[in-house]
């Protein structure tokens, strides 16, 4: 992996999508986890000023990812405004029936994207995603949640790649060692949701990209069945909405 070489195209790449839009800056989310600090971190080395970051804990986001996200805002001498979105999040529980820990994360998601783009607009700033392909290709993550963005810098990197140029990076290690989790409730773990780790979804992922029927052969059954189910499952996801084009219908 060519760290340096990706690294200057994804910084010129992000300033392309603020001056091609005309805007300020960019609003990111930072969740404490490894995504959005890489994500932070590139915005930063690309525009120098004008990265704005919301900080939205819950009552059960862990305050270890609180700190190591003030941590990257001090280091990086970046603008942060910590929101707490719990009593949001319990306005909405309250209207709802038989609610689940899956809708409750993806209320806390979709408050957030909220929170984002009002912020956004208010800075005349993109909002920027931090959504890597592990979790794109998975659709692991909410629609119109946190996988809403105006841009997305790292949506082609595989986890294992994000890891790797979070290490060119020299990103605290505290990023580098953390569990990955969403962080939507307490004690969530990615792996343990997905039942592999990244390292064994990403060969597979890989695999199935460039159809690598050698390399999927050796794979566990279970894990290759995983990831073909979520991809055609979610590919939703990764596209617009659906127009009616009425041109396709023979007029009456």
């Amino acid at each position: 992996m060519q760290c340096e070489l990706i690294f200057k195209n994804l910084c010129a790449f992000i300033k392309e999508q603020i001056q091609k839009n005309k805007k300020n800056g960019v609003v990111l989310g930072l969740s404490g986890g490894i995504d959005s600090a890489l994500v932070a971190t590139l915005c930063k080395k690309a525009l120098n000023e004008n990265v704005f970051a919301l900080l939205m804990p819950t009552q059960f986001s862990s305050k270890e990812h609180l700190n190591d996200a003030l941590m990257l805002c001090n280091d990086l001498k970046i603008e942060y405004k910590i929101i707490s979105i719990q009593k949001i999040l319990d306005a909405f529980i309250e209207q709802s029936e038989d609610i689940d820990k899956i809708r409750i994360g993806n209320y806390a998601a979709r408050i957030r994207m909220s929170l984002l783009y009002d912020y956004s607009m208010m800075k005349n700033s993109l909002v920027v995603g931090t959504s890597n392909k592990s979790e794109l290709l998975l659709g692991y993550g909410t629609i119109y949640g946190d996988l809403a963005c105006a841009f997305n810098p790292i949506g082609e990197l595989y986890k294992t790649q994000v890891y790797k140029l979070a290490k060119f990076l020299n990103l605290h290690e505290n990023f580098i060692k953390k569990i990955p989790s969403a962080d939507l409730w307490e004690n969530q773990s990615d792996e343990k949701d997905l039942g592999f780790t990244y390292e064994q979804i990403d060969v597979g992922l890989k695999a199935i990209e460039r159809d690598d029927r050698q390399v999927m052969e050796q794979l566990d059954k279970k894990l290759l069945d995983m990831l073909k189910s979520r991809i055609a499952n979610n590919a939703f996801k990764r596209s617009m909405p659906k127009i009616a084009n009425l041109m396709d219908f023979k007029s009456e």
